[in-house]
């Protein structure tokens, strides 16, 4: 039995091949992007983004960043300062990527 060549690579891996992996302070208002990861965040500010719903695989949307980064994930609007938001990873999603978005009423 032969076990197939192909390489499995994490998320942060195979994004940063495209180069569009940015700091959520990043992004500008109005810009999508998908978490890939939180680095190195304090634990109950961890929890915090978990229980929000902030985890790699979902999508946001920057609403502002003046005087701290507003962004809205699912039906959630999260306000976080910009040392919070620096550790939250995100592929930026490009213009296309916005019509698949979703708002339900």
């Amino acid at each position: 039995m032969r076990i197939s060549g192909t390489r499995y690579e994490t998320a942060s891996v195979r994004y940063n091949k495209d180069s569009q992996v940015v700091s959520l302070c990043q992004l500008k208002p109005g810009e999508t992007g998908e978490v890939v990861d939180i680095q190195r965040a304090d634990r109950t500010v961890l929890q915090k983004l978990l229980a929000m719903a902030v985890i790699p695989g979902s999508r946001l949307r920057v609403e502002f960043t003046f005087p701290v980064v507003v962004f809205q994930v699912e039906n959630t609007r999260v306000a976080v300062d910009h040392a919070v938001a620096g550790k939250i990873r995100v592929h930026r999603l490009c213009k296309s990527s916005l019509k698949s978005m979703s708002h339900s009423t």
